[in-house]
C-alpha cells in the first residue's frame, strides 16, 4: 500500500508543470553549471524524501529542457539497467568533473548519497560564484575599452573625413598627425576584413600555444608576477584548492585520493607542481602543514595556510580549517575583485586621455590651419 501511495506521488511529480512546481523548475537554461548545482541539490532533496534513485532522476528528467534532459535521460537508463550514479556520470567528463564524480562515488559507498551531493552542490556553488567575481572584476574595464575604440571609430570614419573635404577644398596642408589618423582610417576601412581575420587567427594560435604544458607554467607564473592580478590569481587558486580539498575530506574521501583530485581540477600549472611535491613529502611521512612549510614557497602557500592546516591534523578537525580558509579568501578575492576597477581607473583615464589627444590634435589642427588661411585670405 505504501510502496502504491509513492509511486502515485512520483508520478504526479513527473507529470506537474515547470510553473507549476517552483521547487524544481529548471525551465530556465542558466547554463550546464548551474543545472549541473540544481541537480545535485534536487537528487538530494528528493532521495532525503525516500524516494528511489531512479525515480528522483525520471522527476528531474521531467522537469528539465535542453541538452541537459537527455544527459539525465541517459544516466536514469544507465541506473536502471544496473550501473552506479558514480559510473553514469564518469560518461560526461565534460559536465561532470573528477570532484563531481569522486564525492558521489564516496555518497553511494558509504550510504550517505544524499549528503554528499549537498557537499558537491557546496564546492559547485562556491566555485560558480568565484568565477562571476572575476568576471565581474573584468566587465568594466572591458567595457570602457570597447567604447574607446568604438568612439575612435567613429571620428576616423565619420566626422573626420567630413573635415576633410572641406580641408582639401581649399588646398590645405594637413599635420601629420591628421594624415596618420586618416591613413589608420583608409587601411582599416580596404583591408578591414584581412586584418580581423588575422587577429583572430594569432588570438587562437596564442590561446593554443600558451595552453601547451611547456609554455603554460611559465606563462601563469608571468602573470602572477603582475601586481595586483598577480595576488587576485594567487588568491584564487588558493581558495580552490582549500574549497575542493576540504570538500573532499568531509565527504570521507581519503588523503591520497582527495589531494589526487585536487591537484587534477586546479587550472594552474604553477600549483600543480608545487602540490605534487608536497604530495611526495606527504607519501614520505610528513604532514600536510609540515609539507608545506618545508616547501618554502610562502608566496603560493602563506604561512596562515600551512599553520590552520597544522592545527586542524593535530585536533582533528581538517576539513573545517580548509573550509575556514577557501571562505576567508573567497572574500578576499571579493575584496579584490570590488577593489580593481578603481585601481584600473587612473590607467584607463591615463589612456584614454592620450588617445583622446591623439584624434583630438587630428581633428584640431587643420580646423587652426584653416582659420588661420582664411585670416590671411581675408
Amino acid at each position: 500500500m505504501e510502496n502504491k501511495i509513492k509511486q502515485r506521488f512520483v508520478n504526479k511529480l513527473s507529470e506537474t508543470k515547470g510553473q507549476e512546481f517552483k521547487g524544481l523548475n529548471w525551465h530556465i537554461n542558466f547554463g550546464f553549471l548551474v543545472e549541473k548545482i540544481l541537480f545535485a541539490r534536487t537528487l538530494s532533496a528528493i532521495l532525503r524524501s525516500g524516494i528511489n534513485i531512479a525515480d528522483a532522476l525520471r522527476i528531474i528528467e521531467a522537469q528539465s529542457l535542453g541538452g541537459f534532459k537527455n544527459i539525465i535521460k541517459n544516466i536514469r537508463l544507465n541506473i536502471e539497467s544496473g550501473q552506479t550514479l558514480a559510473n553514469s556520470l564518469k560518461k560526461y567528463p565534460k559536465y561532470f568533473n573528477l570532484v563531481y564524480i569522486g564525492v558521489v562515488n564516496v555518497g553511494e559507498k558509504s550510504g550517505h548519497l544524499a549528503d554528499c551531493l549537498d557537499y558537491v552542490a557546496e564546492q559547485q556553488e562556491k566555485d560558480l560564484e568565484l568565477s562571476r567575481k572575476v568576471q565581474s572584476a573584468s566587465f568594466y574595464p572591458s567595457i570602457v575599452f570597447v567604447l574607446l575604440l568604438a568612439l575612435a571609430a567613429l571620428l576616423a570614419f565619420w566626422i573626420l573625413p567630413q573635415l576633410i573635404v572641406i580641408f582639401s577644398s581649399f588646398n590645405m596642408p594637413l599635420p601629420w598627425s591628421t594624415k596618420l589618423l586618416l591613413w589608420a582610417a583608409d587601411v582599416i576601412r580596404d583591408h578591414g576584413l584581412l586584418i580581423l581575420a588575422i587577429i583572430i587567427a594569432v588570438l587562437i594560435f596564442l590561446n593554443i600555444f600558451l595552453r601547451t604544458k611547456l609554455i603554460k607554467p611559465f606563462w601563469q607564473a608571468i602573470l602572477m608576477s603582475i601586481p595586483i592580478f598577480g595576488e587576485l590569481m594567487i588568491k584564487i587558486n588558493l581558495a580552490r584548492f582549500c574549497r575542493i580539498l576540504g570538500i573532499l575530506i568531509k565527504s570521507g574521501i581519503g588523503f591520497n585520493d582527495s589531494i589526487n583530485i585536487t591537484i587534477e581540477s586546479l587550472g594552474n600549472e604553477i600549483y600543480k607542481i608545487q602540490l605534487k611535491k608536497i604530495k611526495e613529502k606527504v607519501l614520505g611521512g610528513l604532514s600536510l602543514g609540515e609539507a608545506l612549510q618545508q616547501i618554502g614557497r610562502n608566496d603560493l602557500f602563506p604561512q596562515l595556510v600551512s599553520q590552520m592546516i597544522s592545527v586542524g591534523e593535530r585536533t582533528g578537525n581538517l576539513e573545517k580549517n580548509l573550509l575556514y580558509l577557501a571562505d576567508f579568501y573567497e572574500k578576499e578575492v571579493d575584496n579584490i575583485s570590488k577593489n580593481l576597477s578603481s585601481v584600473l581607473e587612473p590607467v584607463l583615464l591615463v589612456l584614454i586621455g592620450f588617445i583622446v589627444v591623439i584624434v583630438g590634435v587630428a581633428i584640431i589642427s587643420p580646423i587652426y590651419e584653416f582659420i588661420a588661411t582664411l585670416s590671411r585670405s581675408i
